[in-house]
Order: structure tokens, then sequence, then C-alpha cells
């Protein structure tokens, strides 16, 4: 019996994805070493939240200025060349980072310009992978996509983590660089992947059409929510990793380093068990969303609850863990419904247009929920925000099971 579902067999069974797979998923790695040795160099230094939100915004700015470029790219010309040129730039940049590590004022810059140059390679590869398999594969090539991705970063961050802690950022910045010039040659294997069949076409007449697509989806209730609810999950990511170095170090007393090689392989638990999960072509994609929500916020509610009535840290392990595993869970199956309800209702000729749209509303939302869950943490504290947002996620499920059977999501 085979450990991966049949649909995910046949998807990967398809040469050209299977390769596609395998550079997102050493780039995903890569950019998780790049951000963790950041945020660690700078939570070392600081140990403030804030300084935090600002390398995770300094992270999102440039696909929040360069999404919408980025994806007319994709749509526009052969997303083989994009790929690739992409990674070799990237390999580049950080070999600069890896000459300047200890150089804050140089690195940061460097990392500006890799988030920059990496926002044209996730537009061309996301455009791309529904390209390269047939459109029955669809729902499971979709699901390994998003979960490479997603995967790629959890485990990119755990790996970083464990070398950070005993090698140093040096180490860990030089195997990245490595990983970036595989992701480069094994860019070179993949076929032409022409994003249009009519040559010739202009950027005004793209635009146009372009701006016809949007107008559909925002016109139909289902596409738009789906829409949206792909930015929002990816915003609370940012939300939580702002968090994350604080809470540990103020609840339970770990380290940055050590609460890191804790936090991470529990997260990538539950979106394993979530991107499983959400393989049944007989539930529809709503009912996959409010049950990730739920899944986020009856936990949150519960752990918020016990820091609250001052529980103490020991007993405290075990809630978190739970939590973080349901955290893994529900953010991975909500993203991967909310992106299969796309891809399905958007022809792929736009799709590098529509998730690079969808990317700039993440960064935007990311931009504000990172300074946003410092400033309120240091108000209000940790049980506050798991409280609140417990019973706002607890609220939504309800309403979304509502709306779901009404509005048939």
């Amino acid at each position: 019996m085979s450990l991966l579902p049949k649909s995910y067999i046949k998807a990967l069974s398809q040469r050209n994805f299977f390769v596609l797979i395998i550079i997102t998923f050493l780039g995903q790695i890569a950019t998780a070493f790049l951000l963790l040795t950041l945020i660690i160099n700078v939570y070392l230094k600081t140990e403030s939240n804030f300084a935090v939100s600002g390398v995770i915004v300094s992270s999102t700015l440039p696909g929040f200025f360069l999404m919408a470029i980025a994806g007319l790219c994709a749509d526009l010309f052969d997303r083989k060349k994009i790929i690739l040129i992409a990674n070799t730039i990237i390999a580049g940049v950080v070999f600069l980072i890896l000459t300047s590590i200890n150089k804050i004022y140089t690195a940061i810059p460097l990392m500006f310009l890799y988030y920059g140059v990496n926002s044209f390679f996730m537009m061309a590869a996301a455009g791309a992978s529904a390209q390269v398999v047939s459109k029955k594969n669809l729902l499971a090539s979709n699901s390994i996509f998003v979960f490479c991705i997603a995967g790629g970063q959890v485990l990119g961050l755990m790996i970083a983590a464990l070398l950070h802690y005993f090698f140093g950022s040096f180490v860990t910045i030089f195997i990245c660089e490595i990983l970036l010039i595989l992701a480069a040659v094994f860019s070179f294997l993949l076929p032409k992947l022409p994003p249009r069949e009519n040559k010739g076409i202009t950027i005004v007449l793209a635009l146009v059409k372009i701006w016809k697509v949007f107008s559909y989806i925002f016109s139909r209730k289902k596409t738009w929510f789906f829409f949206v609810m792909l930015a929002f999950m990816q915003g609370l990511i940012a939300f939580g990793v702002t968090l994350a170095p604080g809470f540990f170090r103020e609840i339970l007393g770990i380290g940055i380093n050590k609460s890191l090689i804790l936090a991470f392989p529990l997260v990538g638990i539950g979106s394993t068990i979530g991107a499983i999960f959400v393989q049944n072509p007989k539930i529809r994609e709503g009912k996959f969303l409010s049950i990730g929500i739920a899944a986020v916020g009856v936990p949150g509610l519960i752990l918020g609850l016990a820091l609250a009535f001052g529980v103490p840290g020991k007993f405290l392990l075990l809630p978190i863990c739970f939590y973080l595993v349901l955290l893994g869970f529900g953010v991975i199956s909500s993203m991967i419904a909310s992106r299969t309800v796309l891809q399905k209702l958007i022809p792929h000729n736009y799709q590098g247009s529509v998730f690079g749209a969808n990317t700039i509303l993440y960064s935007f939302m990311a931009s504000i929920f990172s300074p946003l869950s410092a400033g309120l943490q240091a108000l209000f504290g940790y049980d506050f925000l798991l409280i609140v947002g417990g019973l706002v996620f607890s609220f939504g499920f309800i309403m979304l099971a509502y709306g779901g059977n009404k509005w048939k999501f």
C-alpha cells in the first residue's frame, strides 16, 4: 500500500510537473534558510517582536510592488525562461549576501532584491503548475504545489534552525546558495511553457483581457471570496511568525533557536495531514475551508483562556504542541481549498496575473498583520490575541458553515 494517494502518484508521474515541483521545493527551502537567518540575527540583537516585524515586512514589500508586473510577465512570456532567469539571478544575490552576512545594512537591501526577483519566479511557477498536468489531475497537482510551497518553507525553517544552532549563519546561507544553484540547473529540464496560443499579443490587449477576467472574478461571490481567503491565510502566517520568538521565550522560557526546532516539525505534521485530508472530491472546497478555520480558532481560544487563567508554563507545553499541529492543518487545508477553486474557475492563461494580484493582496495584509501583531501583543499580551483570534475564527467557522450551504461554497 502506497503512503501517497493515487491521485498524487498520477500527478507526480507526469515528468514536467515533477521537475517543476523539485524546482519550487528547492527554492522554498532556500528562501526559508535566508529568511530565518535574518530573523534570528535580528532577534538575538534586539529581542523585539517589532524588529522581527521589520524583517517580515521587508520580505513582503517587494511582492507588493512587483507581483502585478510579475504576473503579467508570466501571462505574456515563456514561463520556463522566467523560471530559469529568476533562479539564476537570485543565486547570484545570495552569493552577495553570503559575502556580507554580518553586515545587516548590506544584507537587507539584497534581501529586497532577492524577494523582488523571486516574485517573478513564483508567478511563473504558479501559472505553470496548472499548465504541465492534465485537468483530471488538477486537484492533486494543486494540493502538491501548495504543500510544496508551505512544506518547503516549514521544512526549510526547521532545517535552518538546526543548522544555525550548530553551525551559524555562514553555513546556513552557503547551503542556501547550493540549493538555488540546483534549482537553476533543474530549470533547464522544463519544456517550453508559452502561456498563450495567440501569438503577437500586445501588453494593452493582455491588460484588457485580464481586466475582463478580474471583472468576472469579482462579479461572483465564490471566486472573490476564495481569492480573499487565500491571501488572508497567507497573511496569517506573517502574523504568527512575528510573535513566535517572543511567545516561546516569555511563556515557556525557551530561546529562539530551541523554540523554532520545536515548533516547525509540529506545524509540518499538521500541514501534511491537512494536505492529505483535502483529497476528497466528494466534499466541497467550502467545507474544507470551514474546517480549516475551526482548526485554527478553537484550539487558539482554549490556549488563550489557559494563559488568561494563569496556567503555569510547564503545563502549557502539550496544549501548545497540539495547537501548532492544528494550526498547520488549518492553514494548509484552507489554502489548498481556496487555490483549487481559483484554478478550477480561472483559465490558466490568466492565472499568472490572478495569483500575482493575490500575492499583492497577501503582501499588503502581511505588511499590516506583522506590525499589528507586535503592537497588539505589546498592548494586551499573548492571551488577548489568542482569545480574540479564537473567537473571531470560531465565529467565522459558524458563518461559513451556514453561508457555504446557502451559497453552495
